[in-house]
């Protein structure tokens, strides 16, 4: 119950394997997520008749997106691994 609270209260609860378990769950979820979206994309124009390099210009928001989400958490996980080396020298 002590780490549930900890959680909520934003006080640092995870070792660095849980920091890495976490980023690579999210690397996971990205890819898949852009998996699903291009997938969905090109079937959504395959059944219009569209070329996809007609449409090819508009992919760049989408890979944007899922980069700059990418970079932010990894600058949070990096900030939540300074608190932890931190909180062990203390």
């Amino acid at each position: 119950m002590e780490e549930l609270i900890s959680f909520f209260t934003l006080r640092p609860v995870f070792t660095h394997f849980g920091l890495s378990v976490v980023w690579y769950l999210y690397l996971l979820n990205a890819f898949i997520r852009v998996y699903i979206a291009f997938s969905s994309i090109f079937q959504a124009l395959s059944q219009r008749g569209i070329s996809w390099e007609a449409w090819s210009p508009n992919f760049v928001p989408l890979v944007l997106d899922i980069v700059v989400q990418l970079g932010l958490v990894r600058l949070l996980l990096e900030v939540a691994a300074i608190i932890l080396s931190d909180a062990r020298r203390t």
